[in-house]
């Protein structure tokens, strides 16, 4: 009975640890728009969450030098420096 029990925690925690995250963020180049934040000496996709800026990984949308603000969804990767995106849609 408790290997039952415990294989169900282990799912459970699993699938509940899968799960992306949301946020509204102001997107922009890593380079033109965040480059003290960053440092980055290249363009590549970068958002802003508060006080912490990001840079986008994945499944990121190609208008992302177009700026403004963005739903992202996805999850924050180990080191805390870069999000792995997921899906991105500009908002209204």
């Amino acid at each position: 009975m408790k290997r039952v029990a415990l294989a169900f925690a282990l799912a459970f925690a699993i699938m509940t640890g899968a799960q992306a995250d949301e946020w509204t963020v102001t997107v922009g180049c890593s380079h033109c728009n965040f480059e003290k934040e960053t440092g980055s000496a290249s363009c590549s996709a970068a958002a802003k969450a508060g006080d912490k800026v990001y840079l986008l990984k994945g499944n990121v949308a190609k208008e992302f030098k177009k700026g403004g603000e963005w739903k992202v969804t996805g999850k924050i990767a180990a080191d805390g420096k870069s999000i792995e995106v997921e899906k991105m849609e500009k908002k209204a």
